[in-house]
């Protein structure tokens, strides 16, 4: 991809999530989607930026309670767009540690609206909420810690109402241990995307389409 191109994108990127922190939602959506669109008009492909602009999509359909459109975002695979490539390049590590952490995140939120089994749904959100709280914890980063646990807890309580199974419950004890006070739930959240600035080493997307991540909980339609 040209240089001017990609600054282009990332330029849009910015002020997409500058709209979300503002709490434009719509405003940022209507950004995101105009950067697929000028992808898919140009006929070049970046991992990177597939990597961002779903992630950002994602983020706001999550805020706008907009589960469908989520769904079927998440669940595109490569032969259905441009959102199939890019939730492969999320799931391949082609963009910044912490937007793979915010990733995660609502990963393990959309498995607690999905039509699956209970038991499967909660094992999907323990795996994706460890890994988010091991991440908090190394970087010493508190504030991430307890808005993880938060989710954790709303989301078990999605999934199992009054009756929590206590063995999923293990892991979610052992963590909020590690804040030292009870955490109180919280509006359900998730940190916001990482600038869009390219780092100088992430691969192309001819290279990362030959990738594989089978450690990944399977998803699960609405």
């Amino acid at each position: 991809m040209q240089l001017r191109n990609l600054e282009k994108y990332c330029r849009l990127g910015e002020r997409a999530d500058t709209h979300l922190r503002q709490g434009k939602t719509r405003d940022a959506l209507r950004l995101y989607h105009e950067i697929v669109n000028g992808l898919e008009a140009d006929g070049e492909v970046d991992s990177y930026l597939l990597a961002k602009v779903t992630l950002g999509v994602l983020r706001s359909y999550a805020k706008l309670a907009d589960y469908k459109s989520a769904f079927a975002v998440w669940n595109a695979g490569l032969d259905d767009g441009l959102f199939g490539i890019g939730i492969y390049s999320l799931e391949n590590a082609q963009t910044t540690v912490e937007d793979m952490i915010t990733y995660d995140m609502i990963c393990a939120f959309l498995h607690t609206l999905a039509a699956a089994d209970k038991h499967e749904s909660a094992a999907a959100v323990n795996q994706y909420c460890s890994r988010v709280c091991e991440y908090a914890i190394e970087e010493s980063d508190r504030k991430l810690l307890s808005l993880a646990v938060s989710n954790w807890k709303q989301h078990l309580r999605e999934i199992f109402a009054t009756s929590l199974p206590h063995q999923f419950a293990v892991p979610l004890i052992k963590f909020e241990r590690e804040i030292a006070t009870a955490v109180a739930p919280q509006a359900i959240d998730f940190p916001y995307p990482t600038p869009w600035e390219k780092p100088a080493d992430f691969q192309e997307m001819s290279r990362v389409i030959q990738l594989k991540n089978p450690a990944k909980p399977q998803k699960k339609r609405a």
